[in-house]
């Protein structure tokens, strides 16, 4: 891998954090306009438990270029992986605590901002 290819690795990654971003705005506005909101704060509190993981685990993966250490980089994506699992248990923990919480809305929310990460193949052709 390249620098660039790198840069350009690390340019998507975090198009697609703004990407979620976006999803979550527009699964936010949709809950506003056909809900309430009640509703759209739990959507939001959900594209957020998904896209603020996602967000430090960009950071963390690709600090490192592989033409500098792999074992660096081996690390980054690594620890960037545990926080990520362990930020998005905590976020998941804290909102499902909360009392005006639409359980429903905001997994679907959650639900959603996912399955756009899931589908970035799709979209970020290198």
């Amino acid at each position: 891998m390249t620098d660039k290819s790198a840069a350009l690795a690390r340019k998507s990654a975090y198009k697609l954090v703004l990407c979620q971003l976006a999803v979550a705005g527009v699964i936010t506005l949709a809950f506003f306009l056909a809900a309430d909101a009640a509703a759209a704060k739990s959507a939001f509190k959900g594209g957020l438990a998904a896209v603020i993981p996602n967000c430090v685990f960009v950071f963390f993966a690709f600090r490192f270029s592989a033409l500098d250490d792999a074992n660096a980089v081996l690390a980054a994506f690594m620890r960037g992986q545990s926080l990520k699992l362990i930020l998005t248990a905590v976020l998941l923990a804290m909102v499902f605590s909360q009392q005006q919480l639409v359980p429903e809305v905001f997994l679907t929310g959650f639900l959603l901002t996912l399955l756009t990460q899931w589908s970035a193949p799709v979209f970020f052709k290198h």
